[in-house]
């Protein structure tokens, strides 16, 4: 039992590091290659770990292999789009200056049904609406919609409005994040000060936020009882 757990402490360690060398984008936009390579390390992976006659290294060899492979493939692609092209699924223009791409739709084989289907998932009601619809190399869906169609800017309605960046969380179930803290110019005094004036210590709030004009939102923890 105990040699099972230190195998699968080892495999799982592995291929945190590979993921993390793959880069984010390996997890939540892959492409056809990238996809093959998640689905290869899994399978690597699950051999030692379920077989105990399997050496680790028949696992880590191959993973490390395939690793090198997947990035040295990515700085090549990167250098010569070319070769991207090639390898690579092009974007699908399915909807172009508004009118939709029938011949398209049949080459990707997807429905009418699906299309409409995908529109409205984000926001819109009708085919009529959208100038363009393109489905990116990585399977998600572009919608740009007519500009009588488009929600009107604050600029368009002369609106003059301060900018309030992102809110930074500073404090989250109790916890002190403090590379938010340093990163949006404060120190533990000055969080300190803000806590005092709210009547409570760090470990009793739930959320603190800071937005990048000062705006603090403040949600103490309720007790249950």
């Amino acid at each position: 039992m105990a040699t099972i757990f230190l195998r699968t402490v080892i495999i799982y360690l592995i291929l945190i590091i590979a993921m993390r060398i793959m880069g984010k984008r390996q997890i939540g936009e892959l492409e056809v290659s990238e996809l093959i390579v998640t689905l290869m390390l899994s399978e690597l992976a699950t051999g030692p770990i379920g077989n105990r006659d399997i050496p680790v290294a028949y696992a880590v060899i191959p993973i490390v292999t395939v690793l090198t492979i997947e990035v040295v493939t990515s700085m090549i692609l990167i250098k010569i789009p070319r070769i991207k092209n090639l390898v690579s699924a092009k974007p699908s223009v399915l909807i172009c200056r508004g009118k939709l791409d029938q011949r398209e739709l049949a080459r990707i084989r997807m429905s009418i049904d699906e299309l409409i289907g995908e529109l409205r998932r984000q926001g819109n009601a009708s085919v009529e609406e959208i100038e363009y619809a393109i489905l990116e190399q990585n399977g998600k869906m572009t919608i740009i919609p007519k500009m009588q169609c488009r929600q009107p800017t604050l600029e368009q309605l002369g609106i003059h409005a301060e900018e309030n960046g992102m809110a930074h969380i500073l404090i989250a179930d109790g916890y002190i994040n403090r590379y938010n803290l340093n990163g949006t110019g404060h120190d533990d005094a000055w969080l300190k000060c803000e806590l005092e004036k709210r009547g409570c210590s760090a470990s009793e709030v739930y959320l603190m936020t800071v937005d990048d004009s000062g705006v603090i939102f403040f949600v103490p923890k309720e007790i249950f009882k």
